[in-house]
């Protein structure tokens, strides 16, 4: 019990860690201005153009343009290379997944269960986290926006939309 009271009593403040952390984290370095200005235009020009076209599911466009990769120009570009791919790929499977099981309800929810394995699986099995990341991602927005009570061309311009914000 002692030794309880005598390691709380020499730790330091309760927010130290985050100081030095964020001290850590924040710590200047070679080209580190040039990367957080690219990122922020980047940031800034997809909700201009969310904004000024009145694309839906513009959050969707900031936020992946956030998390591409910046540090040098060739992790860009196949970065983005490879969110593309999987976003092609995500809007295909929930296109055609809609084709085939959006009229009976039972087959509906077993597709989306199905789905949601599919992700799961691919997360833990695939070599490239980001693009299971980024298929998943895609197909989670859209399950919501196939169960809704609207007509079906809605839905598929719904799809669309959220398919055409997160590649902006």
């Amino acid at each position: 019990m002692a030794t309880i009271a005598q390691s709380v009593a020499a730790s330091p403040g309760r927010w130290t860690w985050l100081r030095e952390y964020l001290r850590e984290d924040l710590k200047p370095y070679p080209g580190r201005g040039a990367l957080v200005a690219r990122t922020v235009i980047a940031a800034t020009l997809a909700m201009i153009v969310t904004m000024i076209f009145r694309i839906p599911y513009g959050a969707y466009a900031a936020i992946f343009a956030l998390q591409i990769s910046r540090e040098s120009p060739r992790a860009t570009d196949q970065n983005v290379k490879t969110i593309l791919i999987a976003f092609a790929c995500s809007a295909l499977y929930v296109l055609i997944g809609a084709i085939f099981f959006l009229g009976d309800p039972v087959q509906r929810l077993l597709w989306v269960i199905g789905t949601l394995f599919l992700i799961f699986y691919a997360l833990s099995t695939l070599t490239n986290y980001t693009a299971a990341a980024r298929f998943g991602y895609l197909a989670v927005i859209s399950i919501p926006l196939w169960d809704s009570h609207v007509s079906a061309e809605v839905k598929v311009e719904n799809t669309l939309w959220a398919v055409g914000a997160v590649t902006v």
